[in-house]
């Protein structure tokens, strides 16, 4: 039976003649109205059970949601976009339920491959979560608890400092306590977040029994098979590569483990038996399964960077370079998570798709396929398949809200695909037409991606003579300088544009280079072509070639900058920058901060053993303290550093190493040159950065200049000797470590 009704949209009026079942939802705004007509809208619904398709459908399109879905018939407004999609599919965005995100050109990979929601997985192997993306996935934000042991008030105060920094996903790790398990879970659940479990000393029928939403990775729940002692011993060291580690020897174990095994048909039934979905982040082991073909053969690969990769493959053969025997057990792993996933699915488990990115060779977007294409083996149906990818995660994260089915009021994230899904998973990479929010995305233009980090985008010299022309300094200020070439440049960082400068010699040859930290906030500090000239080109005219960054957000570069967070990428960055430039000896880096360049420095220092030598003029070392010594600096904080709360110590320590001097890279000599005439940074930064340095055994040098002020103007012939000794030494020469040792009479 049909029925005809009418719709009022602001400025239009229409009416829609559809099957009786049509529903409507209103959304937020009208602004911009898109109709897809004639396309077959498959459902997702019931963990892909339902087949509630339809066929020669309408959906339409407003403010970021679906407002309708019906059969054709439909009058759209007359200023709506219509999009012919006769002998199409419509399915949801994919989500992806474990993925790191870097830069812009993994936000391309997600994008062009389908994914439109990510589950964010950042640190440790893989690297610092980029949330600039634009275009970008819609991020659900990952961070875990439990990761040490601790006290149930510690992980409670934990998971609320997560959830009110942003995150909606609590990660529950190893270390938590059967006892803990439900409180923390009923807590997250009072707060918004759904909760992931990679157990060890709870069982993970624990976790079923505490109510956690989903189970990641398939040889983490799988660890309920093993006998007890290796259980434990698994949990005591989780993470170690080591063929002969507790967890290898488990790994091992568990690839010897029969398909007919008791154990294994009970415990499939346990982990059925409750609500939680398992994740079973296949694609870790892609590559070292036989039929595994080279992921950088994918069209979207030509924008990705193997080194942003952890264990990529090898773009030639699309092989791990493994020794034999990691190779071997990386196989047997693999072949034998299907048997144990084959089980559990066979038992009734509900499944989410992650693709693990980017550990292990994964890669954004490429590998979710990987993942779906595993499900389908494992005895999915493709339609089951697309749903771990789309409705299931709202399914199981009740927080989620409506994302993940073509229905009214879910958001607007649809791909059109050119071929059906229901017959082949595959056909999910046939993407017609990619719709975000809403809003038609040009795919194809996301092949072109952005440079990768350190390229330089833009590069212009400065004139000697220009720079100085409204107040030359004195001759002695520039003596060299005709000798050097100063370029204000734009390159790139994290997918952004960032300003900065480069200076070189003139003279042909292979020269150490050096990374300047410039000091202050926004533009307070920012380097302008005249400190460029007197700064970096000093530097340069001793024989290097120096760069320098203005940070993200500052001098016209895009991002913002966020005193010691994410703008440290730009100062890391400018390593592959030096690694691209003809004359410089990438091999042979130092690195000079001043101020809040020196906070800058430390903190490069605590993510690279690259540079040979580091030079810290007047540096900040503890914002905690530097806080109380200057309380108007709160309101620096406050605009800058993300998550800021001056009650809250934590979001300060992670920016004050003379609190955690240990994690610098000990083959870095550190030379600290502070004034004890300096009101902006006081003397008493260097001493507990040296105190630090003292205590953690690591080489350094300092030296106090008496009557100095924050620049060492009073002292700057030495402290540019100083500075010239210590870089020459160390960077230049490539002179060993000093004997930290007691010795001598």
């Amino acid at each position: 039976m049909r029925c005809a009704f009418s719709i009022r949209l602001p400025g239009a009026l229409f009416t829609i003649l559809t099957a009786a079942s049509l529903s409507l939802a209103a959304p937020a705004s009208f602004a911009e109205t898109l109709a897809l007509v004639g396309g077959t809208v498959i459902d997702t619904g019931d963990w892909g059970r339902s087949e509630a398709d339809i066929e020669d459908a309408v959906v339409i399109l407003a403010g970021g949601e679906i407002v309708a879905v019906g059969e054709r018939g439909t009058l759209v407004p007359p200023s709506a976009r219509v999009l012919d999609v006769r002998g199409k599919f419509i399915v949801p965005g994919l989500v992806d339920g474990f993925g790191a995100l870097n830069n812009q050109n993994y936000a391309n990979a997600y994008l062009y491959s389908g994914v439109t929601s990510l589950i964010t997985v950042s640190g440790g192997r893989r690297g610092r979560l980029f949330t600039g993306g634009d275009p970008g996935p819609h991020l659900h934000l990952l961070e875990a608890v439990g990761f040490e042991a601790g006290s149930l008030e510690e992980h409670l105060e934990a998971t609320e400092a997560l959830a009110e920094q942003g995150n909606d996903i609590l990660l529950m790790m190893y270390a938590l306590t059967p006892e803990q398990l439900p409180v923390i879970v009923r807590r997250a659940r009072e707060l918004g977040m759904g909760t992931i479990g990679e157990l060890g000393f709870s069982s993970y029928a624990d976790g079923i029994a505490a109510g956690i939403d989903a189970f990641v990775h398939t040889t983490r729940y799988s660890l309920g098979l093993a006998p007890p002692p290796m259980i434990r011993s698994v949990a005591e060291e989780p993470f170690s590569n080591d063929l002969g580690s507790s967890k290898w020897q488990y790994y091992k174990w568990l690839s010897r483990l029969s398909p007919f095994d008791e154990r294994l048909s009970s415990y499939a039934k346990l982990l059925a038996s409750g609500s939680a979905s398992l994740m079973p982040t296949f694609g870790l082991l892609y590559l070292d399964l036989p039929s595994a073909e080279n992921p950088w053969d994918e069209p979207i690969a030509q924008i990705l960077d193997p080194q942003d990769i952890n264990n990529p493959a090898d773009p030639e053969t699309g092989a791990h370079k493994a020794d034999p025997a990691h190779q071997a057990a990386y196989s047997a792993l693999a072949r034998s998570e299907f048997i144990l996933e084959e089980a559990y699915y066979r038992a009734g488990a509900h499944y989410l798709a992650g693709s693990g990115t980017d550990v292990w060779g994964t890669m954004p977007g490429i590998s979710l396929h990987h993942e779906l294409e595993a499900l389908v083996r494992i005895g999915h149906s493709p339609r089951q398949a697309l749903a771990a990818a789309t409705s299931n995660f709202e399914k199981t994260f009740s927080s989620w809200g409506a994302v993940g089915q073509v229905r009214p009021g879910y958001r607007a994230d649809l791909l059109v695909l050119d071929r059906d899904p229901r017959q082949a998973v595959e056909n999910l990479e046939s993407i017609h037409t990619l719709i975000l929010a809403g809003q038609i995305l040009d795919r194809p233009a996301l092949l072109n991606g952005i440079g990768r980090d350190g390229e330089i985008i833009d590069r212009r010299p400065l004139k000697l003579e220009t720079v100085f022309a409204q107040k030359p300094p004195e001759a002695a200020m520039i003596a060299g300088l005709e000798d050097v070439v100063v370029e204000e440049i734009t390159y790139w960082s994290d997918g952004l544009r960032v300003k900065g400068y480069l200076a070189r010699p003139r003279a042909r040859g292979s020269y150490p280079g050096v990374i300047v930290a410039r000091g202050g906030n926004r533009e307070f500090g920012a380097i302008t072509p005249q400190r460029a000239m007197r700064q970096l080109g000093r530097l340069a005219s001793w024989g290097y070639v120096v760069a320098a960054s203005q940070y993200r957000g500052n001098a016209g570069g895009e991002g913002r900058e966020e005193f010691g967070g994410a703008d440290v990428d730009d100062l890391l960055n400018l390593i592959p920058l030096l690694e691209s430039e003809p004359l410089a000896d990438a091999g042979r880096l130092g690195i000079y901060g001043g101020s809040r360049g020196g906070l800058m420095t430390y903190l490069a220092l605590a993510r690279t053993d690259r540079f040979a030598a580091a030079v810290v003029r007047a540096g900040l070392s503890d914002l905690i303290r530097w806080q109380q010594e200057r309380p108007e600096m709160a309101e620096v904080f406050r605009d800058l550093i993300p998550g800021y709360d001056p009650a809250d110590e934590s979001t300060l320590l992670s920016r004050s190493p003379a609190r955690w001097a240990q994690r610098l890279s000990k083959t870095t000599p550190i030379l600290l040159l502070h004034g004890t005439a300096d009101w902006r940074v006081s003397p008493q930064s260097a001493l507990r950065m040296a105190s630090a340095l003292l205590e953690s055994g690591h080489p350094f040098r300092l030296v106090l200049l008496e009557g100095s002020d924050h620049s060492l103007s009073e002292h700057r012939g030495e402290r540019d000797r100083l500075t010239r000794e210590w870089l020459d030494r160390y960077v230049r020469d490539g002179a060993p470590l000093p004997d930290l040792v007691p010795h001598g009479e």
